[in-house]
Formats: C-alpha cells, sequence, structure tokens
C-alpha cells in the first residue's frame, strides 16, 4: 500500500502514476455508492474523471490480484489515496 501525497486529487496524475506500475486502458470499478459504476469495466480515464471528485471511497482494480487504487472517504480536506500492489 503505497500513499499518493497530497494534494494528490489530479486524476490525469493518479492514471499515470497507475500506468507507470502497470495499469492497462480498462479497470473494474468497486464504488459503495455510487450504483451507475459499481461492478462495470469501464476505461480507467473515465472511471477516475467520475469518481475522483465524489467524496465517496471506492476502490479501482487495474490489474485483478495485482494493482488497485483505493480512494478513502473526503471528510476534513482530500481523502487519502493509495496505490496498492502486490
Amino acid at each position: 500500500m503505497f500513499e499518493i501525497p497530497k494534494p494528490n486529487s489530479d486524476p490525469d496524475e493518479i492514471e499515470k502514476l497507475l500506468k507507470e506500475q502497470g495499469a492497462g486502458n480498462m479497470c473494474y470499478v468497486m464504488p459503495s455508492f455510487i450504483s451507475d459504476l459499481d461492478g462495470k469495466e469501464l476505461p480507467l480515464t473515465n472511471a477516475l474523471e467520475q469518481l475522483i471528485w465524489s467524496g465517496m471511497p471506492f476502490i479501482i482494480s487495474c490489474i485483478p490480484d495485482k494493482l488497485a487504487y483505493y480512494q478513502g472517504e473526503q471528510s476534513y480536506g482530500l481523502p487519502e489515496r493509495f496505490i496498492l500492489k502486490r
């Protein structure tokens, strides 16, 4: 688990970090509060753009069992964001 240092709210920068770790163009989205996106396979760019400002926690799986992105719930300030890598 690697924390993305703040400020960490630029979807393009987060996508760049994920791609440097091997992420492809598609991802699997597991948000807990946005049912329209939950359980969907989406382009990574679109998923980040739609979710990053939601203020809600979610996980994006980039490479099953190997690479994911986690964003915590937004409370005071920016939410914590992590790259999860196995």
